[in-house]
C-alpha cells in the first residue's frame, strides 16, 4: 500500500515531530511511505544552508521519502508571519499532490490544521483513504488562546473542521479529553480513536547519569523541563517558583529546548538574578535521555486557559515517565487525572508559582516520597505509554 503523509514539521526538526515520525517509521515496515513536509526551519525561521533557494527537494530516510516544499521560513512568533507560514504551505502541498504519483492512504497531521485541504485533495485524486490526526483542537484552541475572534472566520473554521471529521474514515486523537470533544460534534464513536504519545520504554529508561558530566553536584535537585519555549507554556510561572525557591541553592531548574519565548525568559532570569535556571539548547534524543536521567523530576507547565489546560497532553509526559522521573505540573483535567491517579508525582493549577514552588520543595524534602513516585512512573510508561500500545493501535486501524 503507498501512504502519504502531510505534516508540515518533520526531522529533522526536534519539536513537535515525534508522533508523525513514529507513525511514518512504523508503516515503511510494511508499505511505500512518502512524507510530505516543509523545509526545515521551525522555530528559528532559519534554513540550514542546504536548503537554502530552493522551492523543493526530495529525499529518503531510510525507506521513506521525503518530499519538502517551501513554507515562507519565519520565526514562530507574530501571529500575521505565522498565518502566511501556514497557508504557503497549504498552497504548496496542494500543488505537490497534482503532480506526486496517487496514493491508497493519505494521513494528515493537524495542526497545521489548513494541511487537511491538502489531504483530501491527496485523497481524492489516489481515491484512497483519509486519516485525519489530531493532536490539538482547531480551531477552538485558536479562539481560546486568542489569535482569533473574528465571528465569520471562526464559523468557517468551525465548518471546516466538521468537514474533516466528515470526511475522515478514521481521526486519531492524541488524548481522550480531544475524543471526546469529538464524538460530542457527531462524528460515530467508532472512527475517533485515541492514540497517545507514546515512547520507546527500552530507549527513555531509567539509567545511571553521571551529573558532573553536566557540571551538577550530587546534591543538587534537578528540575528538568523539556520541549518547546512558547507562551503556550506560560513558564513565566516557572520562573516564579524559582525566585522564591532562590534561598535553597539545591534546588536547580533546567530548561531545554527552543521557542518563541526563550530570549525574553532568559532576559527576565537575567534581571531577576535566578542563577538556579539554566538554559539548554535543543539536544538530541540521545542527550535528551540522558539529561532527563539525570535529573530529579520532570517539569510541565501550561497556560492558564482551561480548554487547553484540560486536554493537553504533552510528548515530555511520557518521556520522563519512561525514564521514571515523577512529574511536576501546573496543568488540568487531563493530566491531573493521570498522575494522581497513578501516583506518579504532583499537578498543581496552571499560572500558580507558590503552589509549584511547594510541590518542588515537598518532593526536595522527601526522598522517599521521591523514590516512590520515580517507580510508579516507570510502571505507569509501562502500562500505558509504551510503543508497542501505540503500534497496536495503528495496526488494527490502518490494517
Amino acid at each position: 500500500m503507498r501512504i502519504l503523509l502531510i505534516s508540515q514539521w518533520y526531522k529533522p526538526i526536534k519539536s513537535p515531530v515525534k508522533r508523525m515520525v513514529r507513525i511514518a517509521e512504523f508503516l515503511s515496515q510494511n508499505h511505500e511511505v512518502t512524507v510530505l513536509t516543509s523545509l526545515p526551519s521551525y522555530p528559528t525561521g532559519i534554513l540550514p544552508p542546504k536548503y537554502r533557494h530552493k522551492l523543493w527537494v526530495k529525499e529518503k530516510d531510510g525507506p521513506i521519502e521525503i518530499i519538502r516544499v517551501w513554507d515562507f521560513p519565519t520565526p514562530n512568533r507574530g501571529l500575521i508571519r505565522r498565518s502566511l507560514n501556514h497557508f504557503v504551505f497549504l498552497t504548496a502541498s496542494c500543488l505537490a499532490v497534482l503532480v506526486i504519483k496517487p496514493f491508497d492512504m493519505v494521513i494528515v497531521s493537524s495542526p497545521n490544521f489548513f494541511s487537511g485541504l491538502a489531504g483530501i485533495l491527496a485523497a481524492k485524486l489516489g481515491k484512497g483513504n483519509f486519516i485525519f490526526d489530531v493532536r490539538d483542537l482547531w480551531p477552538d484552541s485558536a479562539t481560546e488562546l486568542g489569535y482569533i475572534n473574528s465571528r465569520p472566520l471562526i464559523k468557517i473554521l468551525k465548518k471546516l473542521e466538521k468537514i474533516y471529521y466528515v470526511r475522515a474514515k478514521k481521526i486519531f486523537t492524541a488524548t481522550a479529553e480531544i475524543q471526546r470533544t469529538i464524538i460530542k460534534m457527531g462524528i460515530p464513536e467508532n472512527k475517533v480513536i485515541p492514540l497517545s504519545n507514546t515512547v520507546d520504554i527500552n530507549f527513555f529508561k531509567p539509567q545511571n547519569i553521571s551529573r558532573k558530566n553536566f557540571g551538577f553536584k550530587n546534591s543538587d535537585f534537578l528540575v528538568i523541563y523539556v520541549g518547546s519555549l512558547t507562551k503556550v507554556q506560560n513558564l513565566q510561572t516557572v520562573l516564579e517558583a524559582a525566585s522564591s525557591l532562590k534561598k535553597y541553592p539545591q534546588i536547580k531548574f533546567l530548561m531545554v529546548g527552543e521557542g518563541e519565548d526563550k530570549e525574553n525568559l532568559i532576559n527576565q532570569s537575567k534581571k531577576l538574578g535566578l542563577l538556579n535556571i539554566i538554559f539548554i539548547d535543543g539536544q538530541s534524543s540521545e542527550q535528551i535521555v540522558k539529561l532527563i536521567n539525570a535529573a530529579d523530576v520532570g517539569l510541565i507547565s501550561l497556560t492558564e486557559n482551561k480548554f487547553f489546560a484540560d486536554n493537553a497532553l504533552p510528548t515530555k509526559t511520557s518521556e520522563y515517565l519512561g525514564c521514571g522521573k515523577p512529574i511536576i505540573a501546573c496543568a488540568g483535567k487531563n493530566l491531573k487525572e493521570l498522575i494522581e491517579k497513578n501516583q506518579a508525582g504532583q499537578v498543581v493549577p496552571p499560572g500558580d508559582s507558590k503552589r509549584l514552588a511547594k510541590a518542588i520543595l515537598e518532593l526536595y524534602n522527601s526522598p522517599n516520597t521521591l523514590k516512590k513516585f520515580s517507580q510508579n512512573a516507570r510502571d505507569l510508561a509501562i502500562e500505558q505509554f509504551s510503543d508497542d500500545k501505540f503500534f497496536k493501535v495503528l495496526k488494527e486501524n490502518l490494517a
